[in-house]
């Protein structure tokens, strides 16, 4: 009897330190989740909560995955790309809408080119305030209209705008670009697919720049300054016309103006030339 006690005794230490060994073998695999605190849990006690869950060493182990899932934000908003210059003909002003003061007049008047295809709302004196607030479009039947009341009839792809010269003494660029932008926007809510192209104020020549006060290349390219700003290069694109008129010092070239601000009449063709390198697809 006393044998049979013994043997019961070291079979119960022999069993819990088997028990214990296995706790620890299996720590990590299907015991893991069972040693919450590694300073109170034991690896008896550990297998034993496992066996209450029907957990045992010979367990399968369901390894749990981990994927990285990557998140596409979808949007709905177009990337478009810079649209670039490229060389056209004069068909592409088939289309096409040129508005301006007396030196967009002169290119109607002079560049038949031009003239015979595109259609002109022109006119002397004419700037970026009268434009955006005023009636001045002269109809065929001798009615004024707006500009948005114009395009609500008539419809172009490209409209081209030049105007500034008669501004200079007029607020300030912050104040002339804005009128600019308000234009544009009247513009794009009409022709929301068009192209827009800003011409630059076309420069004085080297006379008129060192006498005037007002009308001078200094104040003239802070305001092309101003609205070249207003380009996205997407649907509305900065033409600076003064590469193609400007003599070696940056004024208007004397030779093609007889009163330091409009060209003459035989100097229009650098600008006609300058349009056609500078159509947009």
């Amino acid at each position: 009897m006393k044998i049979n006690s013994i043997l019961l005794l070291l079979l119960t230490i022999i069993s819990a330190i088997t028990i214990a060994i296995v706790g620890i073998v299996f720590r990590t695999t299907v015991y893991t989740k069972y040693y919450t605190n590694p300073y109170k849990t034991t690896s008896i006690g550990a297998v034993f909560q496992a066996a209450s869950d029907n957990i045992f060493p010979w367990s399968k182990i369901e390894a749990e995955e981990k994927k990285t899932v990557t998140v596409t934000k979808k949007t709905n908003k177009k990337v478009s790309k810079i649209k670039k210059f490229v060389q056209v003909d004069d068909s592409y002003f088939d289309d096409a809408l040129f508005i301006g003061d007396s030196r967009m007049v002169g290119l109607s008047q002079y560049c038949q080119d031009i003239d015979a295809r595109a259609t002109f709302y022109a006119k002397k004196s004419l700037s970026i305030y009268n434009i955006r607030d005023d009636k001045w479009i002269e109809t065929e039947d001798g009615e004024e209209i707006s500009l948005a009341e114009a395009l609500e009839t008539n419809h172009f792809s490209k409209i081209y705008i030049m105007v500034g010269i008669n501004e200079l003494g007029r607020g300030d660029e912050a104040d002339f670009r804005q009128a600019y932008q308000d234009v544009i926007n009247q513009i794009q809510a009409a022709e929301p697919d068009a192209y827009i192209f800003i011409n630059s104020i076309m420069h004085v020549s080297g006379e008129k720049n060192e006498t005037d006060e007002l009308y001078n290349n200094t104040n003239i390219n802070i305001r092309n300054d101003a609205i070249k700003t207003l380009e996205d290069k997407q649907n509305i694109f900065y033409l600076n016309i003064n590469e193609a008129v400007d003599d070696e010092e940056g004024n208007l070239d004397a030779e093609t103006t007889s009163d330091g601000v409009h060209l003459k009449g035989a100097c229009y063709e650098p600008w006609h030339e300058y349009l056609l390198s500078h159509g947009v697809e």
